[in-house]
């Protein structure tokens, strides 16, 4: 029986995924194929020394997931944590990233059938996951291994490989529809797939498909777990000193006209009986789910002339991403004594000076934006054999273009203060119908920013068997790539200077550069049961110079049902174009802090005001930075794969990756934790030019040329090394019987240490299984996946789990919290008796697990983590197929 090479080539994978020597697999004719993390072709009758896992398309859709960055959750040692859900506020363009072993889109090398895919329009550090033509998908491939010798430097934590069918013939259509047990959250997918043309027999093939994806958004007080910022029972209390009635101060004097009423509940609110200022509780507005649109389509054909294969393919996406959060605040601006408004009751005001106000802008409603991102792919590509040699060509142009939209509630700040100036407005008392009209008219609705990153590359590689070793052939491959990069950000400067609560100042910047490689892979069999991998590869960069970087892999297989694979890697990973190059802005910090000086431990000191200087998110400047220098990486694995009993396979894999140089910003919780240290990034308002003054939120009005604290500099940096190391665990087991066809499997990362430097010079601090400045790494993360089918009735369940970690815990000792393991199972039903046509009926999240209790305070959302949780809850599915 002759079996066609795609389906060879899935089984072999699979078989590798689960640690299976292909020796158990039946006997069957195997042709020459070639797997992720390699570039030789080659006849594959047993393991590899790479560490992979594959994931089929069609088990993902049959458990309900409809997009790239749901495959993720599939994946152990992923622990990524910027998704779409978490995407609320401005500036993040609705990305999904990956990142495997927690190190970093930017570590994380992305491909699309083998080749890259264009940046993030917003941040050419990572490719955003929803540019990726889930519905054309055959599988995803994984390299859990560092493969900057084969793919390019930047492969440092790992490879994902997403993979589309080849060819398709007839058509199918497939509906979906999610509806969570609670409010919010409705999901809806339509996917058309047609095509015609054998591709062996008649020589060409050409087929399309288009997807669309909608997400409702989920309020956060549809949710009890996510409902507000005020805690106090486990000493969480986020909330913002800009509130509506409006906070005021004048000279040392700080306080609020209605906190002797107890404010304004349950959105502004006195956090203790004494208080003379009233605090806002942000969290209530926002939500926690954004309203989401994705639509992906592909085209393809095919042609086959004698032994090539010539195709033209073009990836079209476009991402909706529209996100609300609290009203916007407005701080800094005077209500003068000629105001009606003028709070002239207040005791202790000098009544011939004006006030200074902070003020909620509640009656403008919710901030909303809205981030479209749209993403072009058109690859020509040609693969085949001359003589003894397998070849593979291509040509790509790749764009990502994003624009950033003011939809409401965001308020031209010299507007209202003029409205102010005027006595038209009241930041003490709700508005009259003529104040809601001049706020109105204030309001922006416009985009604000556009961004565009390009990729144009040119890749060649060939493969082939020499002259026979001991073990087998000695296989060969070579291979050269060109490619050119470009990123541009603009902002619209009228608007982003108008709108400080956006977190952006007036930028226009852009960068560029060429890459230029050449590699080179050999294959060596020494003997039957040794073969050793050799790869190395050059890459020069027209901005960072040249680098070498060597891969050196065995497989040791003494018996059959047992194999031993290690290797060893280097990496060098140059910044990216948006580290580089990216706009410096000054924007809120994501945690309230007190001002070391004017308010240290909480206290007001002279000078300071509790209003702006107490429990407040402070202002950083943060962006590019041209000083740079490239991140350098040596990764090293060792691993088993065996058979210990028929059917049941098994692997283990250690990891070990060391990098030096790490890029990112030091962490706000570290520049604040340690002011001293890092006093020479404190700047204060009377240190400022006028200029820059401007652009500070907390040095205008009467606080121009205080010593307020105008912001703290945390621009990209390298900042020292990176410690981690680990284990990767996987079983699978299948089986026959009366009853039908079972399948089981499991995989699981254990992070053993992960240690990184806040600085240079630093010791490491650890963060496994610990929340550290602005994230935790999980140590353990399983999946588990188990399937059932006899006749036309199968099913599937699966079970997720990260497991518990010391919590963030600014808080008082009292209410330090270890954040509980988190499970998630997902099971459902799928019925084929029906011609032409599927329907599977299931449920996510069975048992209804709750978002586990977090005091993090890092991002908009409070009360859980939502990088780390689902805040669907239990979620009932419906998928409809119908092929003709």
């Amino acid at each position: 029986m002759k079996f066609k090479k795609s389906h060879i080539s899935a089984g072999v994978m699979l078989a590798m995924a689960a640690g299976l020597s292909p020796y158990a697999m039946a006997q069957q004719q195997l042709e020459k194929v070639q797997v992720t993390g390699s570039s030789i072709k080659r006849i594959v009758d047993t393991d590899t020394a790479l560490p992979i896992s594959v994931i089929s398309a069609d088990e993902l859709r049959s458990t309900g997931i409809n997009t790239a960055e749901g495959a993720l959750a599939k994946i152990a040692a992923s622990q990524s944590t910027q998704g779409s859900s978490q995407t609320i506020g401005s500036g993040t363009g609705g990305v999904a990233y990956a990142n495997l072993r927690g190190l970093g889109a930017n570590k994380t090398l992305v491909l699309l059938n083998g080749r890259r895919v264009a940046s993030f329009a917003f941040s050419s550090a990572g490719v955003d996951l929803n540019s990726i033509p889930f519905a054309a998908l055959d599988r995803v491939e994984v390299l859990r291994d560092g493969a900057s010798a084969i793919y390019g430097t930047d492969a440092i934590g790992g490879v994902i490989n997403f993979i589309t069918k080849k060819d398709y013939r007839g058509g199918d259509v497939a509906f979906s529809y999610a509806k969570p047990q609670d409010e919010g959250g409705v999901k809806r997918g339509l996917t058309l797939s047609g095509g015609f043309g054998d591709l062996e027999s008649q020589g060409f093939n050409l087929w399309a498909s288009v997807d669309r994806q909608d997400n409702e958004r989920i309020r956060a007080i549809w949710r009890d777990f996510g409902a507000t910022g005020l805690i106090p029972e486990r000493g969480v209390l986020k909330t913002s000193g800009t509130t509506f009635p409006a906070n005021l101060s004048q000279g040392e004097i700080a306080g609020n006209p209605t906190a002797a009423a107890g404010c304004k509940p349950p959105f502004s609110v006195r956090l203790t009986p004494t208080a003379t200022t009233c605090r806002f509780d942000y969290t209530a507005f926002i939500d926690i789910v954004p309203d989401t649109r994705l639509t992906t389509g592909l085209i393809k054909g095919t042609a086959k002339v004698g032994d090539h294969y010539i195709s033209l393919e073009h990836i079209a996406s476009k991402n909706e991403n529209t996100a609300r959060v609290a009203p916007d605040p407005v701080t800094g601006v005077s209500v003068p004594t000629t105001s009606p408004y003028y709070p002239s009751t207040f005791p202790g005001l000098d009544l011939t000076k004006p006030v200074t106000v902070g003020w909620r802008m509640t009656p403008a409603g919710a901030r909303t934006n809205k981030s479209i991102v749209d993403a072009q792919r058109t690859a020509l590509t040609t693969d085949g054999s001359i003589g003894n040699w397998d070849y593979r060509a291509g040509l790509l142009h790749a764009t990502s273009k994003g624009k950033q939209t003011i939809v409401d509630g965001y308020v031209n700040k010299s507007l209202i203060a003029k409205g102010l100036a005027d006595g038209k407005l009241n930041p003490f008392g709700d508005a009259d119908a003529a104040a809601l009209a001049l706020i109105d008219a204030a309001k922006i609705r416009d985009t604000y920013s556009r961004a565009t990153g390009k990729t144009t590359s040119f890749d060649f590689n060939a493969s082939t068997l020499l002259g026979k070793l001991p073990g087998g052939q000695l296989g060969l491959s070579v291979g050269a790539e060109y490619r050119k990069e470009s990123y541009r950000n603009d902002s619209v400067d009228d608007i982003v200077n108008n709108v400080p609560s956006l977190g952006a100042s007036a930028y226009h910047v852009g960068g560029k550069r060429n890459v230029s490689a050449l590699s080179t892979e050999f294959l060596v069999p020494i003997v039957k049961e040794l073969e050793l991998t050799v790869a190395g590869r050059i890459d020069k960069y027209s901005d960072f110079g040249s680098t070498y970087n060597p891969k050196i892999a065995l497989r040791f297989t003494p018996i059959k049902s047992l194999n031993i694979r290690t290797s060893f890697n280097t990496g060098f990973r140059a910044p990216s174009l948006d580290e580089v190059f990216g706009p410096q802005a000054i924007t809120y910090t994501q945690d309230p802090y007190d001002d070391p000086l004017l308010c240290p431990n909480g206290k007001v000191a002279n000078g300071g005001l509790a209003t702006r200087d107490c429990g407040q998110q402070g202002q950083l400047l943060t962006g590019g930075n041209l000083n740079l220098k490239p991140e350098k990486s040596k990764t090293f694995s060792l691993g088993v794969a065996f058979e210990p009993v028929k059917d049941l396979t098994a692997s283990v894999d250690y990891w070990n990756i060391r990098i030096t140089d790490s890029i990112s910003a030091v962490a706000e919780q570290a520049l604040f934790a340690d002011p001293a240290k890092y006093a020479n990034r404190y700047f204060r308002c009377k240190d400022l030019p006028a200029a820059t003054q401007a652009l500070a939120d907390r040095c205008q009005g009467e606080w121009a040329g205080s010593n307020a604290l105008a912001y703290v500099k945390a621009l990209n940096d390298n900042l020292g090394g990176v410690k981690t190391d680990g284990f990767d665990l996987a079983l699978g087991y299948g089986f026959k019987s009366a009853l039908g066809q079972f399948q089981l499997g499991l995989e699981s990362t254990y992070v053993r240490s992960y240690e990184y430097q806040r600085d240079k010079g630093d010791p490491y601090v650890q963060n496994a299984g610990r929340y550290v400045d602005s994230t935790p790494v999980l140590r353990w993360k399983h999946a588990l996946s188990s399937s059932w089918k006899h006749g036309d009735i199968g099913a599937n369940v699966g079970v997720r789990y990260n497991s518990g970690y010391v919590d963030q815990n600014a808080v008082a000792a009292q209410y330090f919290n270890h954040v509980k393991a988190y499970t998630l199972t997902d099971a459902s039903v799928t019925y084929s008796g029906i011609k032409f046509l599927k329907l599977t009926l299931g449920v996510n999240n069975l048992f209804d697990a709750k978002p586990p209790f977090s005091n993090q305070g890092t991002t908009f959302q409070q009360g859980y983590d939502p990088r780390l949780t689902d805040p669907y809850g239990r979620t009932w599915t419906l998928r409809a197929a119908a092929k003709f």
